[in-house]
């Protein structure tokens, strides 16, 4: 019996403690802001970036990319959907897909020749040009330091970059100028290009979080060659528990070289702008 007691003494005073840190560690994940903690991460908005696109394509010469913006007078700002889906599958751990989609076509009468796909366009002509842009990116990432106000981490992921473009219109077909035929010429390309990133979050409070994340590369692999910078510094703003708003500023920068079947070219693609978004946390 006096053996007894102190057994039982001993193994409450362990479940006492261990209770005790369980619910300490509890009180301080629900003191700590969801962006820190939640299992899975929504988020859904607006991206409204200003475009700078240069492409070439087979015969044009670097001093004979066609800025497609200036050339076919795309809309400065133009507002796409935006996607963000983050998967925390344990403490350290995290895998994200991100997906949104740029794409512009309009027709014009051209102030100056413009070459693509070995086919010179003339000044003076009407032609019709367009871009496609999707991207498409995954990444994978652990978390490096942690506490009750912060998130650093980084990891390694892909973008699969799908982009196309186009060039229809008229091409004179004798010496007088007075005949005329429709040709079109496009090129497309899918881009898995790998890539390096890191992230970090710091919640003062339970409501506000400030949040930043980078995205680099600059290889050559296989038929591709190119650099690629995407970074968003952002807030978020909790409404509710399970709930929030968001406001990024996106800065995606890419140039590439192709050498490909359907593409033997380069095009460089600059997207900054604001996002706005709604994110749902659980």
């Amino acid at each position: 019996m006096l053996l007894f007691k102190p057994l039982m003494m001993k193994y409450l005073l362990i479940a006492i403690l261990a209770f005790g840190s369980l619910h300490f560690a509890f009180a301080q994940d629900e003191d700590k802001n969801p962006l820190l903690t939640d299992q899975f991460y929504l988020e859904a908005g607006v991206f409204i970036p200003t475009k700078n696109i240069n492409l070439g394509a087979d015969g044009s010469t670097p001093n004979d990319e066609i800025d497609f913006g200036e050339t076919f007078n795309f809309n400065d700002n133009q507002a796409t959907m935006f996607l963000n889906l983050e998967w925390r599958w344990n403490k350290k751990w995290r895998l994200t897909g991100e997906y949104f989609a740029v794409n512009n076509a309009r027709r014009v009468e051209l102030e100056e020749d413009i070459e693509f796909e070995d086919i010179t366009f003339e000044k003076g002509t009407f032609v019709r040009g367009g871009i496609d842009f999707k991207l498409y990116r995954i990444f994978v990432g652990r978390i490096i330091s942690t506490g009750q106000k912060h998130s650093l981490g980084g990891g390694l992921g892909i973008h699969a970059m799908d982009v196309g473009a186009f060039i229809e219109g008229e091409l004179k077909t004798n010496v007088d100028d007075i005949a005329f035929e429709k040709e079109k010429r496009d090129v497309s390309v899918l881009l898995p290009l790998p890539n390096i990133g890191a992230w970090y979050h710091y919640a003062p409070t339970k409501k506000w979080a400030f949040t930043t994340r980078l995205d680099w590369f600059g290889i050559s692999i296989d038929n591709y060659s190119g650099g690629l910078w995407n970074i968003a510094p952002g807030i978020k703003y909790q409404i509710i528990k399970n709930l929030g708003i968001g406001l990024d500023y996106r800065f995606f920068f890419l140039n590439a070289r192709v050498s490909e079947t359907n593409w033997k070219g380069k095009f460089d693609m600059d997207y900054t702008g604001p996002l706005f978004t709604l994110h749902g946390n659980f």
